[in-house]
């Protein structure tokens, strides 16, 4: 990357944070230290030289690398003082926080990072929580989805935007970036950052698939990070249509306001994509999540009512779904 490179992938950065963030706004941004995280507060402060606005840095210590970890902190609070942002962090046992939830490492500590950044945005009124993630974060989440088998959604990755609560976004910025241009960036323009040792352990499943499967993936196409980010559009754009689809006919075929009656008669009219996406938004709708959806379940519930199997009842997620007098009635565990 030369000088005039890098001047155009400022400007594309620049362009993309202008769209999202407003005079006057307040941001929190998750700050490890990582090229990531330096990279975009860079951008951040760059952009506030035009547009005034509130930077929070938030850092999270997870105290699984010892000094390492709180060399990492106050990196990570200099260079946010010297960014003219504030900075907020807390520390958390990560390694103890898993075991006591009988969760991995890796989602005991995305949680503990996000369950922080929405205090934080609370607290401050924040607009934008902003985080690093690029093309090769985007990569790595669709290939794990992918191997877990993965609903329609997961196959495209992250979204730019996510919506919070009514006040706060989820801003992703960064998408269309491989990891190669942030470094390279950062190399030519002398900027320091810190290196996670941990990000090459592959006992994790983010790092295997870093580490293990994508190298080979790219000895087909070197430019994977960036076609699948292409690519990925595409699929949104079918899941969108579908999931709208879907929506439209939850609204339009509820027996009543709590969405647990529906006509089977109706449903059996629909097309099977379109009866999959109803049954997941129906346990959105009630639950609030689709996390703990499987793809047999969903199979196994559009097989009873298909089959008008009265006498059955199915597990969708933390819901129990059966028939009863041509009724498909919803029951939730929650």
């Amino acid at each position: 990357m030369n000088k005039q490179e890098c001047k155009k992938l400022e400007n594309r950065v620049l362009k993309i944070l202008e769209r999202q963030i407003k005079k006057n706004d307040c941001v929190i941004l998750g700050l490890s230290g990582g090229p990531d995280s330096v990279f975009l507060l860079k951008m951040l402060t760059k952009l506030k030289e035009k547009t005034k606005f509130k930077i929070i840095a938030a850092h999270v210590n997870h105290l699984l690398r010892g000094r390492a970890s709180e060399m990492d902190e106050k990196f990570a609070r200099d260079i946010a003082k010297k960014s003219g942002g504030e900075f907020e962090m807390i520390k958390k046992n990560v390694d103890k926080e898993s075991k006591k939830a009988k969760k991995g490492l890796e989602e005991t500590g995305r949680e503990i990072r996000y369950d922080f950044f929405k205090k934080l945005a609370k607290k401050h009124k924040a607009s934008l929580i902003i985080t690093a993630h690029h093309a090769d974060d985007n990569l790595e989440t669709i290939v794990m989805n992918f191997a877990r088998g993965a609903h329609l959604k997961g196959l495209y990755g992250m979204e730019e935007i996510e919506k919070i609560t009514n006040q706060t976004k989820l801003f992703r910025p960064l998408l269309s970036l491989t990891k190669n241009d942030i470094i390279e960036y950062l190399k030519l323009n002398k900027i320091p950052y810190r290196q996670d040792k941990t990000n090459k352990d592959t006992k994790y499943t983010r790092n295997f698939i870093r580490h293990k499967i994508i190298p080979e993936l790219k000895k087909l196409n070197p430019n994977l990070a960036k076609s699948v980010a292409k690519n990925t559009d595409n699929i949104r754009e079918v899941y969108q249509y579908i999931s709208r689809t879907a929506k439209e006919w939850i609204k339009k075929n509820a027996l009543n306001k709590k969405f647990t009656e529906f006509m089977a008669k109706e449903f059996k009219k629909e097309k099977r994509a379109i009866k999959k996406q109803i049954l997941i938004e129906i346990h959105r709708i009630i639950i609030g999540t689709t996390k703990d959806l499987k793809k047999i379940h969903i199979d196994e519930v559009l097989s009873i009512i298909e089959n008008g199997l009265g006498n059955k009842k199915k597990k969708l997620g933390k819901l129990v779904i059966y028939l009863k007098n041509g009724i498909i009635k919803i029951l939730s565990n929650k």
